[in-house]
């Protein structure tokens, strides 16, 4: 048996019957770090929101490398099917890799009616790593992440995440991010893409390059927040753009 840390366990915040948010956490991270968000974004819209946590994470990094994107993606269609089953409008979002399996999601399942995509990886700051992985992963299965300050900060706020990235499943997560680029043009469900400006991992112009390619979608820049906004100090303006895009989506 796999042991989940109490930090990392997924939640559900029972709500309205009509309304209904999956919520997809970030790679190697949890629904920890969403959990400030989703609480606020509860608290002003009244919405289900079930939050889960995706294979391979929560626990330690080994059994990460064990898992890839087509896991983490039926765990998300196998709870969105749920949902839908149980209520009228049914939404996906996430952030980072998370916002690539919502993209994914809103290609694929037909009767969602939005996606919410944070700080969406397209073009990220680690060229490097991704162009190197294939090789990495035979001699270093385990790439340590670099801001250590930063993930102490995050920890002590409650968030639980690895901290080293496993090369073999951050592969599959490139792949992912291929697929997504290559059938965005099918996704024609609305989409809040978010951008924060100071993100350290992802280049603002991922949502830029989004936003040209989407059919129907709306853009909210974060000027002061880091890659996980959802911790930030302007979710509470995430949290809002959310609601509203949720309130707003009736057909």
């Amino acid at each position: 048996m796999i042991y989940i840390y109490p930090q990392a366990e997924p939640f559900f915040l029972d709500g309205s019957q009509d309304a209904a948010l999956l919520f997809i956490h970030g790679f190697t991270a949890s629904p920890s770090e969403l959990y400030p968000t989703v609480r606020l974004i509860h608290e002003l819209c009244g919405c289900t929101l079930s939050v889960p946590l995706l294979p391979g994470h929560g626990s330690t990094p080994r059994f990460l490398n064990q898992t890839d994107w087509e896991q983490w993606y039926a765990a998300v269609e196998k709870e969105l099917s749920f949902l839908m089953e149980r209520y009228q409008r049914v939404f996906v979002g996430g952030l980072s890799m998370g916002a690539l399996l919502a993209l994914h999601a809103g290609c694929l399942l037909s009767g969602l009616k939005g996606a919410i995509a944070i700080n969406t990886p397209i073009f990220n700051y680690s060229p490097v790593l991704t162009a190197a992985s294939p090789l990495i992963r035979w001699v270093k299965p385990f790439y340590p992440k670099k801001d250590r300050l930063r993930l102490r900060e995050l920890e002590e706020k409650g968030r639980f995440a690895y901290d080293v990235i496993p090369v073999k499943a951050f592969r599959s997560v490139t792949r992912l991010r291929n697929l997504v680029i290559q059938e965005i043009d099918e996704v024609k469900l609305p989409v809040l893409l978010v951008q924060s400006l100071q993100d350290e991992s992802v280049q603002p112009r991922s949502a830029y390059f989004l936003q040209e390619k989407l059919a129907r979608s709306e853009l909210l820049e974060l000027p002061d927040s880091d890659h996980i906004a959802t911790m930030g100090g302007e979710k509470d303006k995430l949290a809002r753009a959310i609601a509203d895009f949720l309130e707003n989506r009736s057909d």
